[in-house]
């Protein structure tokens, strides 16, 4: 209770960059735990099931013990909380895990990552978005270190024509998420989404395999691994960044979410044995920069009270 007390007070603004660049290093940090698995020849189609499944059974579990109510939904929204689950939430984990099986981690964030020019241009057709010269800065500075990042490791671009269009397929996915995801937490709590939206991403799994006979292919360590993933890279990032998404627009989010790849490439530095060069560290900075001038905006404008969220 004193925690929400104090969260309440806190600005919505603050709090959603807080929530996003927590997701951002849970997923950053979690990228190379996925490249590993796949180094040891496991299947990215597994990884993803396994993530998807896993989530969605202990999230299940924990809201139904602890908050019952969340997990209750009108049948009219079951349709929007199918197409959520499916393309927000089942495509992701499907395009993003095979881009980084095709290529390297610093290649399949950066691809991701390309989904807030997606979100900008989407938000102007439908105006939600108004363009202005602080988010074409900033949102091109971004873009430009994420390319350095990339561009710094010692394998450079993994152009794997494959690996190429699974990582675009995932930036996609990321900008629907964002974007369909917002206007579900008008109507429903962020745990209510994620958690049906789990359910229906990993029922359209069970096309693909029985979940039974995956879980009979894998011993003791690599289902450590897959609860890790299932917890620390999915469960938590995605219920923080959703909770961003309630305080924060969809390009706000993606934004922010940028910082993924700077987390990467450290994490890649420190347990894949990656190079972390100067072009890299360059890259990380820019990013920073491109972020902090978002927030810098937003301060200036809001003076450090709560920020309208069509104005992001």
């Amino acid at each position: 209770m004193f925690i929400n007390s104090k969260l309440a007070q806190f600005p919505k603004h603050w709090l959603g960059v807080v929530q996003v660049t927590g997701a951002a290093i849970l997923w950053g940090t979690s990228a190379t735990l996925a490249k590993h698995l796949f180094n040891s020849a496991v299947s990215a189609f597994d990884v993803a099931q396994m993530r998807l499944t896993l989530s969605f059974i202990l999230l299940l579990v924990v809201l139904s013990i602890s908050k019952p109510m969340l997990l209750h939904v009108r049948r009219s929204d079951l349709g929007y909380l199918a197409i959520f689950g499916i393309i927000g939430l089942g495509l992701l984990q499907f395009t993003y895990l095979l881009a980084l099986s095709y290529t390297n981690v610093a290649t399949a964030l950066f691809l991701q990552y390309t989904a807030p020019i997606i979100i900008l241009i989407v938000g102007l057709l439908l105006r939600t978005e108004v363009l202005t010269g602080i988010k074409l800065v900033a949102l091109s500075t971004s873009i430009i270190g994420g390319y350095l990042i990339v561009a710094g490791t010692t394998s450079g671009f993994g152009l794997n024509p494959l690996g190429v269009i699974y990582g675009l397929a995932a930036a996609c996915t990321f900008a629907f998420y964002s974007m369909y995801g917002k206007r579900g937490l008008k109507t429903y709590n962020s745990w209510t989404l994620l958690v049906w939206g789990m359910g229906f991403g990993s029922l359209v799994w069970c096309i693909y395999q029985p979940p039974w006979t995956l879980a009979l292919r894998y011993g003791g360590l690599a289902w450590l691994q897959f609860l890790y993933i299932a917890v620390v890279a999915t469960i938590l990032p995605f219920g923080l960044y959703i909770k961003g998404l309630h305080n924060l627009s969809a390009f706000g989010a993606g934004m922010i979410g940028m910082l993924e790849p700077v987390v990467g490439a450290i994490s890649a530095f420190f347990f894949l044995g990656e190079l972390l060069s100067l072009t890299q560290i360059w890259g990380s900075s820019l990013i920073l920069l491109g972020v902090a001038l978002l927030q810098m905006n937003a301060l200036k404008r809001s003076g450090d009270q709560i920020y309208p969220l069509s104005q992001n």
